[in-house]
């Protein structure tokens, strides 16, 4: 493979796995919860968790089907009972996420009743949870796995050498964190700016429980749709 080409699969997968995470409106929702009100430095781990988790699955997805293509022919039923439970296990990632910030979200309300805080000062405590970054994490890497991404992943099946897949799909998994580590980052100190321009401690807080709210839902309709 030519270094030019090399640099142009290279290229594609960079902004193919970037176009993909911010594209997706689930990937956002199981994200927004974990970073609203949230300083540049904690809210952006949480986009690079979800990220690596991503792009090690979609590196493992593309492998497989470079290394199986024109050799297996899988009974479309059994694709689509496994992409079924794929698209479940996603949806129910989501709801577990959703009711984790809900219940931060109202322990945080409640911290605020008990004893008032500035905005600055409520940043300034713990960020993410260990409990909570193996739920991004997961979310990630079972998002990656998901059906719908699979058109992205294309170059890294069609390329004629397997130089040129890895090359692709690894650059496809650094475009997703980068990606999704601006995209948390810029959420978390827009939503903190907020509340401290507007003068109210508690807009994070209500932005939190509102797209915890949100995810679930989008949990539940992606559960919904995948039974189908």
């Amino acid at each position: 493979m030519s270094p030019g080409a090399l640099m142009g699969i290279t290229t594609g997968g960079l902004l193919g796995g970037a176009l993909h995470a911010i594209a997706g409106p689930d990937h956002l929702a199981a994200l927004l919860p974990r970073c609203c009100g949230q300083r540049w430095w904690r809210a952006a781990p949480v986009g690079a968790l979800w990220g690596t988790g991503h792009g090690i699955s979609a590196t493992i997805l593309g492998l497989l089907a470079f290394g199986l293509k024109n050799r297996i022919n899988f009974p479309g039923k059994l694709l689509h009972v496994t992409s079924s439970a794929m698209e479940v296990a996603i949806g129910a990632s989501l709801i577990v996420i959703g009711l984790l910030g809900m219940k931060e979200a109202r322990e945080w309300k409640e911290e605020m009743i008990v004893a008032p805080k500035s905005v600055s000062a409520a940043a300034a405590e713990p960020g993410i949870k260990s409990s909570q970054k193996g739920a991004v994490i997961f979310n990630g890497f079972l998002h990656g796995f998901s059906w719908d991404g699979t058109p992205s992943l294309a170059p890294a099946i069609a390329v004629a050498t397997w130089k040129g897949s890895i090359s692709f799909l690894l650059a496809y998994g650094i475009g997703t964190t980068l990606a999704m580590t601006i995209a948390t980052t810029l959420i978390g100190e827009t939503t903190l700016r907020a509340g401290e321009v507007f003068n109210r401690p508690d807009i994070p807080q209500k932005l939190s429980m509102v797209s915890s709210v949100l995810a679930m839902g989008v949990g539940v309709i992606w559960c919904g749709l995948a039974m189908k």
